[in-house]
């Protein structure tokens, strides 16, 4: 039986990575660009499963988590963070979330946690959604629903970059250009450093912060960029046409 996710993200890139995820598996997804829309088509998809961002325009992801206890309750809410994003675990608690992934995740991760969610949820939850319209919210004990969420994921600490530079200490003054007509004051304390000295240390700095950091930044600005680039792009397009 083929079971059917609600996923409400304001991104596109983030709409096609889930939609590739559950390609070949028996599920169906219903894909919106905000939490508002998520909200107001609960009743005409009726899913198994939501997932939504937590920062999105229209509602955010614990409103749509609010929304889906008070009207299919029994429905599993999977909320998604961004890796520089503040999560609130005590609010995602309070609405009745059953969880949350922080991006960039592994499709497999999703696909997991997605299936773990569904096989958890009260098997008489389907047959619920097809009898009943909007409920009261299920009371949660604070202990119980303090238990479904994972703690926040704790960063390691960039290493501190004084060591990188004093292995690479400044090189003998270069020569002075020709003075200006109005001579500009030198920055206290400047140094010069050769070229090769500067790809030297930003070659020790991206070995001390690693690979992880750098996934995380792409992952958060890559999506973005793509997206401006295609809607201007689509924006050209619409123009030429006119």
């Amino acid at each position: 039986m083929t079971r059917t996710i609600l996923l409400a993200d304001d991104s596109v890139t983030i709409q096609k990575v889930v939609e590739l995820t559950f390609l070949d598996e028996d599920f169906r997804v219903v894909a919106v660009g905000d939490g508002a829309e998520a909200i107001g088509r609960l009743q005409e998809v009726r899913p198994e499963l939501v997932i939504a961002d937590v920062h999105m325009p229209g509602a955010d992801g614990y409103e749509v988590a609010d929304a889906v206890a008070k009207t299919l309750p029994g429905t599993p809410t999977l909320l998604l963070v961004g890796t520089f994003e503040v999560f609130d675990t005590e609010r995602a608690a309070a609405v009745g979330a059953a969880g949350h992934l922080k991006k960039p995740f592994d499709s497999q991760d999703l696909l997991r946690r997605a299936k773990e969610l569904l096989a958890g949820a009260p098997a008489q939850a389907a047959a619920r959604r097809e009898t009943i319209g909007p409920a009261t919210p299920v009371p949660v004990a604070p202990a119980e629903a303090s238990a479904t969420f994972e703690e926040m994921p704790v960063f390691e600490p960039v290493p501190a970059l004084e060591p990188v530079v004093a292995a690479f200490p400044p090189a003998a003054p270069a020569p002075a250009p020709p003075p200006l007509a109005v001579p500009l004051p030198a920055p206290a304390g400047a140094a010069s450093l050769s070229d090769a000295e500067v790809e030297r240390i930003a070659a020790r700095v991206a070995e001390l912060i690693g690979d992880r950091v750098v996934r995380d930044v792409a992952w958060e600005v890559v999506p973005d960029l793509a997206e401006v680039l295609l809607k201007a792009r689509i924006r050209e397009l619409e123009a030429s046409v006119e």
